[in-house]
C-alpha cells in the first residue's frame, strides 16, 4: 500500500505538471539558469573606460555594459579591465567572450567575430586648437603645423581619406615615433608649438584643458563613426549577439545611452550623424 501511494502521488504530480503546461527541464538548462559572460574593457582609456587605483572600473563603455547586463536576465557579465594586447589574444582564443574598447567596424572584425547590429556609441574625431586661432575646419589647416599623428592610427587614416577627396587642400601630415600623452599634446597647442591636434574626443581632453587652464578649445567633429563590441564566434554566442543587439536598440531608443554619454563626455554623442 505504501509503494502504491507513492506511485499515485508521483503520477498525480506528473498530471498536474502537464495540465499547467510545464515539462521537466533538460540537464544543464533548468529554468532560471544564468550564463556568466567574461567581458573585457580597457583599463586606462579615460573617459571611455578606465580602472581606478581602488579597482573600480568606470567609464562610458563599462556603464553601457552594465545597462545591457541589467536588461538580459539570462546572462551575468563579469567585467574585467584588461590591456589591449591581452584583450585581443583572449578574445581570439575564447578566454574572453565579449570585448569593448572603442572599436571601429571593419570587414576583418565582422568576419572574425560576432558584431551586434547596434553600435555601442559614436566615435567623434575633433580638432583641438588655440581659442584665438580661428581654425574651425580641416581646410583651415592648410599651411599650419599639425601635431604628429600616432603611426598607423585610425585618426591619420580619416584625415588621409579626407585629403584624397580634397586634393586642392594640401595638409602637412607627420607621424610620431611613439605615443605622445594627450596632456603634452594639448600643452603644445597652448604654447603655439603646434597649431592643431586631431584626435578622438572620448579620452578626457576637456578635463585636461580645464585642469591645466589651457587656452585651447575643441571644434565640431570632423568625423563621426560608430563604435562596436566584439563577441567570440561560437555557436552558443550567436544568440548572445542577437540579445545584445536588442538590448542596445532598447537602450538607445529609451535615451539611456545618451544619458551615459552626457555623464562621461559632457555631450550626447548620438546627436551627430555618422559620416558617410
Amino acid at each position: 500500500m505504501k509503494k502504491l501511494s507513492v506511485s499515485l502521488l508521483a503520477l498525480g504530480a506528473a498530471f498536474t505538471l502537464a495540465a499547467c503546461g510545464g515539462e521537466p527541464a533538460a540537464d544543464g538548462a533548468a529554468s532560471g539558469d544564468v550564463r556568466t559572460i567574461q567581458v573585457t574593457t580597457p583599463p586606462t582609456s579615460k573617459n571611455l573606460s578606465w580602472q581606478t587605483t581602488e579597482g573600480k572600473i568606470l567609464g562610458y563603455e563599462p556603464d553601457v555594459l552594465r545597462a545591457i547586463d541589467k536588461k538580459l536576465e539570462g546572462y551575468e557579465f563579469n567585467i574585467q579591465a584588461v590591456a589591449d594586447s591581452a584583450q585581443e589574444t583572449g578574445l581570439k582564443t575564447g578566454k574572453y567572450e565579449l570585448n569593448v574598447g572603442g572599436f571601429y567596424p571593419t570587414p576583418e572584425r565582422e568576419e572574425q567575430f560576432y558584431v551586434p547590429k547596434e553600435p555601442t556609441g559614436r566615435s567623434l574625431i575633433k580638432m583641438y586648437v588655440r581659442e584665438d586661432s580661428g581654425i574651425e575646419s580641416l581646410e583651415d589647416l592648410v599651411g599650419k603645423n599639425i601635431s604628429p599623428f600616432t603611426a598607423g592610427g585610425g585618426t591619420l587614416r580619416v584625415v588621409m581619406d579626407w585629403q584624397k577627396e580634397n586634393p586642392e587642400h594640401k595638409l602637412e601630415l607627420k607621424e610620431s615615433s611613439g605615443d605622445i600623452p594627450y596632456a603634452q599634446r594639448l600643452k603644445e597647442i597652448d604654447t603655439g608649438k603646434y597649431d592643431a591636434f586631431i584626435g578622438p574626443a572620448n579620452l578626457g581632453q576637456n578635463e585636461v584643458i580645464e585642469e591645466l587652464g589651457l587656452k585651447v578649445k575643441e571644434t565640431d567633429p570632423i568625423y563621426v563613426g560608430e563604435t562596436i563590441m566584439l563577441i567570440y564566434k561560437s555557436e552558443q554566442n550567436e544568440q548572445l549577439a542577437e540579445d545584445v543587439t536588442q538590448a542596445l536598440k532598447e537602450l538607445r531608443e529609451e535615451g539611456t545611452l545618451s544619458e551615459i554619454s552626457n555623464e562621461y563626455y559632457g555631450e550626447d554623442v548620438f546627436q551627430y550623424e555618422v559620416t558617410k
